[in-house]
């Protein structure tokens, strides 16, 4: 087995992560004779503990399985619901126009993350749920050194930590070891008891009891009912046609079908045109693409109970083509989207052949900064995404699942996997896997050169926008972009915030695997 920040090659096998310990962690459990599955189990749970900021049990998960014996493709919808007390009169009761980004009154859905690595394992895993979650228990109390990327969000979160009792017990004093180590014994010991006990633990046992107790007492309205109701979705993937592949992503609550619009946009305006990698034309192609496919999302996209009817024209080349003519080509166009938010996207294919495309998170920097202090649990803040207008597409009603920014990709060639691939990001991970997929599939870029790749990130509301770019884009470029009428504003070469990516190539003309990790972030990819 060889590691490496990336690229790493390997015929066998192979794990992405956005932190080293997780990469490991999964490929051990290849080395040992797991799948694809188990080797995302482990990755997942050593994720949860080593970028508490971004992950963790007390968030959600979507993922998609290509099964190579049946070459088809399952996707899982493991995001929670707004609880049976979320309504919008107990939020305007308490005088809030908008849900709170942080605190308890943020915690308003079900974690739906430790359902989805149980469905994954159920269905597709071998080994047994404690040998998978072995690494995590580990690393959660023997201690782990602390990441960049935490570091950073510590510092920045600090503030609103140190008001939580129980975030300010995981996160701040004796527990990170003066900002060298992060040991996390509370959570050692669930992870445990879920390893032991299974998922009933959590969502209808002791878990479940821990965390309503919290929420009755610090002002959440989760309570051990909504635990017990949370079943995540096995659901069909949705999918287009993509520079001659199978684009598959994750179907609504999801905003996967974002990227699907964006790419069939993409391909209608430049045509057979040769695209070069790094110049304004593209550029300007792409952010022109995802301006058009966030305008139909944020039409289209919510619940999936009543999202579906509206997915059509998303996924229609007909429909994609017609809104391309539309676009002036040359000219910035107005447009809205939203903030951003943080995650963590992994994958892995095993020697089968079968591979996992992973994403799961608790949204914004440690979710709603909160902790049920017993359980060592950080619940996420998803619920900010519903909206407290009456009547819309996202309005916050009771059981109803949030808009969700998760979105595991796969490219296919015919009934084979190509690339499988993704990103952190939040709102922005389909312009990020946007520009992964033009440079995997239409410039045939070595995947670590797709990754490292400057990023740009198109932003606005009300129709007022700017892109923002790494500095490595290079003058030129940003001068071209400005003269198109497009608002610039450059930041330095490698900004976390432009996400966290990682994708794995499969040749399987040739038997390799190529992987990369992203260098903005703290990953690695690994091969056998």
């Amino acid at each position: 087995m060889r590691a490496a920040c990336a690229p790493a090659r390997g015929a066998r096998a192979m794990v992405t992560a956005p932190h080293a310990a997780a990469a490991e962690a999964g490929a051990r459990v290849l080395h040992d004779g797991g799948n694809a599955a188990d080797a995302a189990v482990a990755a997942g749970a050593a994720l949860a503990v080593v970028y508490p900021h971004m992950t963790g049990i007390g968030g959600d998960a979507f993922w998609l399985h290509y099964d190579a014996a049946a070459a088809n493709v399952h996707a899982y919808n493991g995001s929670g619901a707004a609880a049976e007390l979320a309504d919008l009169e107990f939020y305007r009761a308490q005088g809030f126009s908008t849900i709170p980004i942080t605190g308890p009154a943020a915690a308003l859905t079900v974690p739906g993350a430790v359902d989805a690595w149980f469905a994954l394992h159920d269905r597709f895993g071998s080994l047994e749920m404690s040998r998978l979650l072995a690494p995590a228990i580990a690393l959660a109390s023997d201690g782990v050194a602390i990441a960049k990327s935490v570091k950073r969000s510590l510092a920045e979160e600090k503030g609103r930590l140190r008001r939580d009792p129980g975030a300010r017990a995981v996160f701040l004093g004796g527990a990170t070891n003066g900002g060298r180590t992060l040991r996390q014994p509370a959570l050692a010991k669930t992870l445990t008891m879920i390893a032991r006990h299974g998922r009933g633990w959590f969502y209808a046992g002791e878990g479940a009891a821990a965390i309503s107790a919290w929420a009755a007492r610090a002002g959440s309205p989760l309570r051990a009912e909504d635990l017990a109701e949370h079943r995540g979705l096995d659901c069909a993937p949705i999918e287009a046609s993509f520079a001659g592949l199978r684009s598959l992503t994750t179907p609504p609550n999801s905003q996967g079908v974002t990227l699907l619009f964006a790419q069939q946009v993409f391909e209608a305006l430049t045509g057979e045109s040769g695209i070069r990698h790094g110049t304004a034309g593209l550029v300007h192609a792409a952010v022109e693409s995802s301006k058009a496919a966030y305008a139909e999302r944020d039409r289209r996209v919510g619940d999936p109970a009543t999202a579906g009817a509206l997915l059509g024209p998303m996924l229609s080349s007909a429909y994609a083509a017609e809104v391309a003519a539309s676009i002036r080509r040359g000219v910035a166009s107005a447009g809205s989207a939203g903030g951003g938010g943080d995650t963590t996207y992994f994958a892995c294919v095993d020697e089968r052949g079968n591979a996992v495309s992973y994403i799961q998170s608790l949204y914004q920097h440690f979710g709603a900064c909160v902790a049920v202090p017993q359980l060592g649990v950080v619940l996420q803040n998803r619920g900010i995404a519903f909206s407290l207008d009456e009547g819309h597409i996202r309005s916050l009603v009771p059981r109803r699942r949030p808009f969700h920014t998760l979105m595991p990709a796969l490219l296919l060639r015919d009934r084979a996997v190509a690339a499988v691939y993704g990103s952190m990001g939040g709102d922005a991970q389909p312009q990020i896997a946007l520009q992964l997929s033009i440079r995997l599939a239409k410039l045939r870029m070595d995947v670590q050169a797709a990754i490292d790749a400057p990023r740009w990130r198109w932003e606005g509301r009300d129709g007022v926008g700017r892109i923002v770019v790494e500095d490595r884009l290079g003058a030129a470029c940003v001068r071209e972009l400005s003269a198109l009428g497009h608002e610039i504003v450059v930041l330095g070469p490698w900004e976390e915030s432009m996400g966290h990516a990682g994708a794995i190539v499969v040749d399987a003309k040739r038997g390799e695997l190529t992987g990369a990790a992203d260098r903005r972030s703290d990953g690695a990819a690994v091969a056998l």
